[in-house]
């Protein structure tokens, strides 16, 4: 690759970002039914046509959007969200905090509405093999039953619980529960999903309801 190339190379991976920043900016705050792409296309100077030159299609775009806000909300690095065993590092080590830490997501989700209508419009379009989403969804899940069912494992085992469920049974009940939470969440904006997931993961794993998830500060690199 010559020196131009490697130029050009680096210029479309920072346009690429730049459109990715600004959709992403564009649902948190305007909220997803008034994205457009001439919306985002003028927020970065290009046209339609120049936007969809770095994504395959509007809705490539927003699967994107959804990784990066799963970077920013989960890992606060520039590390991927989907990376099993980074995830298994940070969170495997102290479960009990790693359950606050995924209700103070919740919580803070709750703070961009845009990306949670968003996250269940293209949801329902996971259902479709040829969709992008489909994609985006079926590792997610995978990714995030694994690294439920490991938190979970560890926290059984050291808080000595009794469940009714193998851990693999109640991370999709957890998945569930959180995914579920969020839509209900937008027909209702008074619910209290940060609460209700506590005591819900609580009850199933037959926790005192002593042991709150209270919010915590602690940056997800230190664990």
């Amino acid at each position: 690759m010559s020196i131009g190339d490697r130029g050009s190379y680096s210029k479309g991976i920072a346009r690429r970002k730049q459109i990715l920043q600004a959709a992403l900016t564009i649902v948190a705050v305007d909220g997803f039914d008034q994205t457009t792409l001439s919306k985002i296309s003028k927020a970065v100077g290009i046209t339609d046509v120049g936007v969809l030159h770095y994504f395959d299609s509007m809705d490539d775009l927003m699967i994107e959007v959804l990784r990066q806000r799963d970077i920013d909300a989960v890992m606060e690095s520039s590390a991927s969200v989907l990376d099993l065993d980074s995830q298994m590092s940070r969170f495997g080590k102290d479960p009990a905090w790693s359950l606050r830490y995924l209700i103070e997501v919740m919580d803070r989700n709750s703070h961009t509405p845009g990306l949670i209508e968003l996250f269940a419009h293209m949801a329902v379009k996971a259902s479709d093999p040829k969709s992008p989403a489909y994609r985006y969804f079926k590792h997610r899940g995978t990714v995030e039953r694994k690294l439920f069912g490991h938190v979970l494992r560890n926290l059984i085992k050291d808080e000595h619980l009794q469940t009714k469920m193998s851990p693999d049974e109640l991370s999709r009940v957890m998945q569930a529960l959180l995914g579920g939470l969020q839509v209900q969440w937008l027909i209702d904006r008074n619910l209290d999903m940060p609460a209700v997931a506590e005591k819900s993961i609580n009850a199933l794993l037959g926790r005192s309801p002593s042991k709150k998830m209270t919010r915590t500060h602690r940056n997800a690199n230190t664990v």
